[in-house]
């Protein structure tokens, strides 16, 4: 009788207002159409297809990093950065969609300078001094450079995902620098712009590949230590390491190199000192290499100074580096414009410097600080400082979390920062293939970063809920100490 009577009372409604009827009967065929929509959505999220997505994303991304350090294969790598771009929207689109399975951003401080120095950079169009240049630039390093980051965030989604990409990347140098080897041997030299991007790109990739080294030595889930393969695999890549850097004929790669190395040995002897009085030869090895790198480093020197023998002593020749004479030149073009520059782009004035040093060679400020000043003013250097700063203090605080998986993350992404700062004081790889190498390293390693946290939070907050009331409070207090980014107790071990 009730449903009568409501049924009545539509009618009724319905006849006295026809739109009512309308929207009425609309409202009625439109629910069973939302209801299976919603139904198809909920299954899509967490059905086999959003799973291949995911492996999709894996895959390009993965392919994508393989094949950055050459420029032989200019289609594929178009092909899978257009795949990686398009699974990584459908997955972040799809994911959003539900609180439990939603991405977590990198948070603020890191977010806010990224977009400072994007937009600042953007800006600088409207006084740039090529503005057909800088608009080049802008698509090519600021748009492609920050979907870079999108996929690769996206991409760290596990520990699985973080392996296979730190594997892709680790393959990738084994292979062209066996190609690099390859045709020295066989032409007697090594012509590095022919499937390579040159020797001083290649040089900087050697130096972002560096950290990852620590991958084979560490026990998962973060890395592929636990046995002699994955030893003899490291020794095998950095023997292809000291070769190929050596074939660069660059003084600056053993500087940066040292740098790596030094600065990963130490952070984590600092964050496991328990570990290094039980198992010395897990930080002895990689002391070792720093002091190999050290003697290759000195030993060039010696053949760089019996080389410039012919022009007199150390002095005159140190005098005579033609990039002293093109750093004054890029301090007077900063002093005319020193907040704003001349506009993005690494080679805005590569005709007014190449034509007051005389050298093709010095297009532009060879130190990746002075050529952000120069190009976008002292705002734009110091966004992009504060950006680079917030990813350290972020890696710094991994190193600091009581979790050794998080804790390794942050030592390989402290590294890659100082190994890059380290190359580019001298040069500026800030550019193609490298800048791409950089930030898709350092968006992995933070997107996973930041999932792992969020994992250990909710993991407490579980734990807590479930503890009887008596204590709750404890338990709590207890969970707030360990979530607690500090340094580490007296006494630990590794997680297996």
């Amino acid at each position: 009788m009730r449903e009568a009577a409501n049924r009545g009372e539509s009618t009724v409604d319905s006849e006295i207002n026809p739109e009512w009827g309308r929207l009425e009967s609309a409202s009625r065929q439109a629910r069973p159409r939302r209801a299976r929509l919603e139904e198809v959505g909920r299954a899509f999220l967490g059905s086999p297809m959003t799973d291949h997505i995911n492996r999709w994303l894996l895959a390009f991304a993965a392919a994508y990093l393989f094949l950055l350090p050459t420029n032989a294969a200019t289609f594929a790598v178009s092909v899978a950065f257009a795949g990686a771009t398009v699974c990584a929207v459908l997955v972040f689109v799809l994911a959003s969609r539900d609180p439990a399975t939603r991405i977590p951003l990198a948070g603020a401080a890191i977010l806010v300078p990224l977009a400072l120095w994007c937009a600042w950079s953007s800006a600088s169009l409207a006084w740039s001094a090529d503005p057909h240049y800088s608009r080049g630039q802008l698509s090519r390093e600021v748009m492609d450079g920050l979907l870079a980051m999108f996929v690769f965030y996206v991409a760290a989604r596990d520990a699985r995902s973080l392996r296979v990409l730190i594997g892709a990347a680790l393959a990738s140098f084994a292979f062209f620098a066996l190609l690099a080897i390859g045709m020295q041997a066989v032409a007697g030299s090594w012509d590095a712009g022919l499937a390579h991007h040159g020797v001083g790109a290649w040089a900087t990739w050697a130096v972002l590949i560096a950290p990852f080294l620590f991958a084979l030595i560490v026990p998962p889930p973060a890395g592929f230590g636990g046995g002699a393969r994955p030893l003899a695999a490291g020794f095998v890549l950095l023997g292809l390491m000291i070769v190929t850097a050596r074939m660069t004929q660059s003084r600056a790669v053993w500087l940066a190199l040292a740098t790596v190395f030094a600065t990963a040995s130490v952070i984590a002897a600092l964050r496991w000192p328990q570990t290094f009085v039980r198992t010395p030869l897990r930080w002895i090895a990689p002391l070792a290499v720093l002091l190999i790198v050290l003697g290759l480093a000195f030993a060039d020197a010696l053949e760089e100074r019996a080389d410039m023998a012919m022009h007199g002593d150390v002095a005159t020749s140190l005098e005579r580096d033609p990039r002293l004479v093109l750093w004054e030149h890029v301090v007077e073009r900063i002093a005319a414009r020193p907040l704003t520059g001349y506009g993005f782009g690494r080679r805005i004035l590569a005709g007014p410097l190449t034509a007051e040093t005389g050298n093709p060679l010095l297009a532009h400020a060879h130190n990746v600080f002075a050529s952000q000043w120069l190009q976008t003013g002292l705002v734009g250097m110091l966004a992009f400082i504060a950006f680079l700063a917030a990813l350290a203090y972020r890696y710094a605080r991994f190193v600091r979390s009581r979790d050794d998986t998080l804790a390794f993350v942050g030592v390989v992404g402290l590294a890659v920062l100082a190994g890059f700062i380290a190359k580019d004081l001298t040069d500026d790889f800030l550019f193609r293939s490298n800048a791409k190498e950089l930030w898709a390293m350092t968006a992995f390693l933070l997107g996973y970063g930041v999932r792992r946290e969020r994992a250990l939070a909710a993991s407490l907050r579980t734990l807590a809920a479930s503890a009887l009331p008596d204590d709750n409070a404890a338990l709590s207090a207890g969970a707030a100490r360990a979530a607690a980014p500090r340094p580490p107790p007296p006494h630990r071990t590794e997680s297996a």
